[in-house]
């Protein structure tokens, strides 16, 4: 009998972002990443259109069929199926775009 070799799971990253002299860091990389979008603004995130996740926009105003959107308050949702390097690139690339100083990160 043949036993099969997993594959272990790294330890979670965990994100933290200086943003307008505040600090944002949450219980992991996923609540820091959508606080921040909120403190960007959802429907400036929205309004970009070449801001996408696997050719889908990052930021929307209903659920659809993607499993992984997490609400950012009570009309934006926001994908956050991605790994935590790509979050840190996606946080730095909006800021840049919205000429907004911000600086990520990652441990």
């Amino acid at each position: 009998m043949s036993k099969s070799i997993r594959k272990t799971k790294s330890p979670a990253k965990i994100l933290e972002v200086k943003i307008n002299g505040k600090l944002v860091k949450e219980k992991n990389s996923t609540e820091t990443f959508l606080s921040v979008l909120r403190i960007l603004g959802p429907k400036k995130i929205a309004e970009m259109k070449d801001v996408k996740i696997e050719g889908l926009p990052l930021v929307v105003s209903s659920k659809d069929y993607r499993m992984q959107l997490s609400a950012l308050d009570n009309h934006w949702y926001a994908c956050t199926h991605m790994p935590t390097k790509s979050k840190k690139n996606l946080l730095e690339r909006i800021a840049k775009l919205l000429d907004v100083k911000l600086k990520v990160e990652m441990y």
